[in-house]
């Protein structure tokens, strides 16, 4: 009775020293499934780790392709080594069997067995395999199994839970390995379209560069000429006559507009619009766009309504670029206000959230407050429908009203608008009432546009005088 107690208990032992041994096993295998993300490799550690952990002749992974169904060898050790790669039958073979029941399966006799595959068996040798199914989300997605040699020890269902256990963790070691490669594959071809991408935007703004001043030159003799024959400096010319040379001069002044428009779009896309920052009262500039509009304002009778305060509204901004963006909004609102309308210009201090430069690309933008100067111009014109404002700010995009065909334009100005707000770290948007006018809006930082990952300080340290050379070339 004792020896038998004592036998039981030993053999209770070497089952828990099995079962630990078996645990540290699964254990190492994740460990390795979790350091390596290539599914090639990822497929290769579970067949070997199946091997391993039923101490068996060989292991595979079978997988089900997506779309075609077909069953592939997806790795294997030992004498399967070989045939990885190969496609198996759905009929006659473990595998298949396997997956198409979702089933794990034991099989005694590799040889005789019609759910195994009996000829590739034969060939290698082998005498008894344990299967079981790959499940992903209650789909069966491939199989796990062993197999052992004549002379090697007959698989039990323990072995078949083990199998499990090890495939479940394979299964989501392949989908992420998956996940891994698209996602690899995904940057790869971004990163083949960014370089493209930056290629084109080379080439566009070289030919553009080129373009614009082949271009220019003409036009600008064209307006010059025009300019001449409607003055009379050519000689006395007729009323249709002139009607007919302002025509020219108008298109010729309009088009180059446009030419110098996609030079300023194609300078800001390419990095190279340099700013030119200086402190600028923003109620001088906008006094001095007035007076420029004047003429337009005047024979249109609109009233101007100018609230800007008694105080500098100043900020560091690129004049130029400052007033290119206001003549833009006010000769737009006193395009679109019908005569008689009014058009209003207001603007005050305040604090703000503005955008911040983000530290690497692709991060997203951060918002601190700021201290800001806010410019909204409205009008009394047509308004814009909820549904066109998303066209507002877009190269080439003009709203869909009866008033913006009935005008010019290049479908650029809003755009570089945009361009040249967010240049200075500020932002540009605009609200509508629908018959009822519209209000478009800037906000400018006070202090000037931040710049992303400004260079360290340049520190001088003091350096001991050296004599120059008799040639007085250098020093000795």
């Amino acid at each position: 009775m004792a020896r038998r107690q004592v036998r039981q208990l030993d053999a209770a032992l070497d089952q828990s020293a099995r079962a630990g041994d078996e645990l540290d096993l699964l254990r190492d295998i994740a460990r390795s499934l979790l350091a390596h993300h290539a599914l090639d490799e990822v497929l290769d550690i579970v067949a070997r780790g199946a091997t391993s952990l039923l101490g068996a002749t060989d292991g595979y992974i079978v997988l089900v392709e997506e779309g075609s169904g077909t069953l592939r060898l997806a790795a294997a050790t030992g004498a399967l080594r070989a045939r990885a790669g190969e496609a198996l039958p759905s009929d006659g073979s473990m595998a298949g069997w396997v997956i198409e029941r979702g089933e794990p399966l034991l099989v005694d006799d590799l040889a005789s067995d019609q759910r195994a595959w009996v000829s590739v068996n034969v060939d290698l040798g082998l005498e008894r395999g344990a299967t079981v199914p790959l499940v992903r989300l209650g789909r069966v997605v491939g199989a796990l199994g062993c197999d052992n040699a004549k002379g090697g020890r007959p698989f039990r269902p323990r072995d078949l839970d083990l199998l499990d256990r090890l495939g479940e963790q394979a299964v989501l070691a392949i989908e992420s390995a998956r996940l891994f490669e698209r996602a690899e594959a995904a940057r790869e071809a971004l990163e083949k379209q960014n370089v493209a991408l930056e290629q084109a935007v080379r080439l566009k703004t070289a030919f553009l560069t080129n373009m614009s001043h082949e271009l220019r030159t003409p036009l600008n003799a064209i307006i010059g000429f025009g300019e001449l024959l409607a003055g009379g400096a050519l000689g006395e010319i007729n009323d249709d006559q002139k009607d007919g040379v302002d025509t020219v001069v108008r298109n010729s002044r309009h088009l180059l507009g446009l030419i110098n428009d996609l030079l300023d779009i194609s300078k800001v896309e390419a990095g190279k619009m340099q700013l030119h920052l200086t402190p600028v009262d923003l109620r001088v500039v906008v006094a001095g766009v007035l007076r420029d509009l004047g003429g337009l304002v005047a024979q249109r009778r609109q009233q101007v309504i100018s609230e800007l305060g008694e105080e500098p509204l100043t900020v560091v901004a690129d004049e130029v670029r400052v007033r290119q963006v206001l003549f833009n909004l006010i000769s737009n609102a006193a395009k679109f206000t019908p005569e008689g309308g009014e058009i209003s210009v207001r603007g005050l201090s305040t604090r703000a959230p503005l955008p911040l430069p983000a530290e690497r690309s692709g991060d997203e933008c951060r918002l601190t407050s700021r201290a800001a100067a806010w410019v909204a111009v409205g009008d009394t014109g047509p308004g814009i429908k909820p549904e066109e404002m998303g066209l507002l700010f877009q190269e080439f995009s003009q709203v869909d009203g009866s008033a913006s065909r009935r005008h010019d334009g290049t479908g650029l100005g809003l755009a570089l608008c945009k361009r040249f707000v967010e240049l200075h770290g500020g932002t540009i948007g605009a609200e509508s009432v629908y018959g009822h006018g519209s209000t478009f809006w800037f906000l400018l930082p006070v202090d000037g546009p931040i710049r992303r990952n400004p260079p360290p300080p340049i520190i001088l340290e003091a350096v001991p005088e050296v004599a120059a050379a008799p040639d007085g070339r250098g020093p000795w």
